[in-house]
């Protein structure tokens, strides 16, 4: 095997395994992750032979003809072992694609540079004596163009995988459905370095007079230049996808935030409406209190002895009238009512409801925004706990420290809870993906307002699963979102 046939085929075997992890990232594979990505190197493989090497001697293509044909073997490839998602399955073809021919060209400048370097070794050898004769002159040779191969392979593949990587990483949101307009912004400036990449190749060699020139002996400010120029391109794709990335991150936060604030504002008027329900009841409670104790009194009086009869309903009219009571005392009006209403749907759904919190009065902390925490997180867990069978219980517990206030709530639950890699929460069931998860994502912006963050833990004893939530906020004053 020739030096170039295994420079040819090394490259295509990166290709394969690079190409095959770089899709998995973006696209849901259709089989199982270790299936697909073997599967896809070996046809991908066998595929870049057989039309780039067998093909090519008895129909040669030119380089644009050969970058259409490998990004349709790409597109035909990622059809059969991922899902459809046609928008995003063009942007990884052609974010790859330049990135593949892209990095050729930077390290075109270290192949003319250890191709001349192993020329000196070898002159320098020769004049030495040290290689004088024929045989092992072509031995050197042998040796050192399996090592230019071996070198030149390896930093192809390491530039090509830092540029994945690196793309991979930065593109954060990878559930995002991508629309028409967006893809066209993140695939130009692939398209522009393909481009570029065919106009540096016929700049790299011309035919003159019937001889090969190349470029960078004609012009050596190009062997700074071109590397640089393919640098920069390949820097432009990534700002591409990082700005990208951060305009949809952008809005996502911006509609999050309208739905907290309008979530406070809705829970602001039902609150007071709710407030004024209670004051009334708290005077009703009152007076029937009052009303309860005339009329016992008046009966003892009037009968002048105890009925035990009209005992027992006068009884039953107080443990009535005890109702109204709220049955949490928190310190705040509005936690009350916030934990009593919980509590009440969690009776109702018989789920066992205990609760140990006292609002932090001293802390300077909004109690609305303790509202919006205790609001999500219990009615989170009353939803987990309506999809368990059996006994099912939520803990409501906090405790101040310092400046420091958390929030514990703990709940049962029976469904896999899938961690979301980007954000740190737990994904939704719900159906509606793009709402999913606003409850804890409402729940964690509460908490980063007063510099502290959300901490979940989830445990199985004995096959009875818990879910725990742990929210820390600091009470000293914090900037405002």
């Amino acid at each position: 095997m020739s030096e170039m046939l295994l420079f040819s085929v090394f490259i295509y075997l990166i290709d394969s395994i690079l190409s095959g992890v770089y899709t998995w990232n973006f696209l849901k594979e259709k089989y199982g992750k270790r299936a697909v990505l073997v599967a896809w190197s070996v046809a991908y493989f066998l595929i870049q032979i057989a039309v780039f090497e067998m093909l090519d001697d008895k129909f040669p293509v030119d380089k644009v003809v050969g970058i259409i044909l490998n990004a349709c073997i790409l597109l035909f490839m990622q059809s059969v072992f991922f899902q459809k998602d046609m928008q995003k399955q063009l942007f990884v073809t052609f974010s790859y694609m330049a990135g593949k021919e892209t990095v050729k060209y930077m390290i075109s400048v270290f192949a003319i540079v250890l191709s001349e370097l192993c020329d000196k070794i070898l002159s320098h050898l020769v004049a030495g004596e040290t290689i004088n004769t024929i045989e092992k002159a072509l031995v050197w040779i042998k040796i050192s163009n399996v090592v230019f191969v071996v070198l030149w392979v390896m930093l192809y593949a390491l530039l090509l995988y830092g540029y994945l990587h690196v793309i991979s990483k930065k593109y954060v949101k990878k559930n995002y459905p991508l629309q028409k307009q967006e893809n066209v912004f993140l695939i130009l400036p692939c398209v522009a370095a393909l481009c570029i990449s065919v106009l540096i190749k016929m700049m790299i060699i011309s035919v003159e007079n019937g001889m090969t020139v190349i470029i960078y002996d004609t012009v050596p400010a190009t062997r700074f230049w071109i590397p640089v120029i393919c640098a920069l391109l390949l820097s432009t794709i990534v700002a591409s996808v990082i700005l990208f990335q951060k305009l949809v991150q952008y809005n996502e936060e911006t509609g999050k935030r309208a739905i907290l604030e309008n979530q406070v504002r809705q829970m602001q008027k039902e609150i007071v409406e709710i407030q004024d329900i209670y004051a009334d009841m708290r005077g009703l409670r009152h007076d029937m209190r009052s009303h309860i104790a005339n009329i016992s009194l008046l009966v003892k009086n009037v009968a002048g002895s105890v009925n035990e009869e009209l005992e027992s309903y006068i009884g039953k009219m107080e443990e009535t009238v005890g109702k109204l009571d709220f049955t949490f005392q928190t310190g705040n009006p509005i936690t009350d009512i916030i934990i009593h209403q919980k509590g009440q749907e969690a009776e109702k759904k018989q789920i066992q409801f205990h609760a140990d919190f006292a609002y932090p009065r001293k802390l300077s902390i909004d109690v609305y925004d303790v509202a919006v925490i205790l609001n999500n997180a219990l009615e989170n867990a009353i939803e987990a706990c309506c999809k368990t069978e059996g006994d099912k219980q939520i803990k409501l517990h906090s405790y101040v420290k310092g400046s420091l206030f958390f929030i514990e709530v703990e709940n049962d639950f029976s469904e896999d809870i899938v961690i979301e890699k980007e954000s740190g929460l737990p994904v939704s069931s719900k159906e509606n993906g793009k709402l999913h998860g606003l409850g804890l994502s409402n729940i964690q912006r509460c908490a980063k307002k007063y510099m502290g963050d959300i901490d979940i833990v989830i445990s199985d004893t004995d096959g009875r699963k818990k879910f725990s939530l742990t929210v820390m906020m600091n009470g000293k004053p914090a900037a405002v979102i």
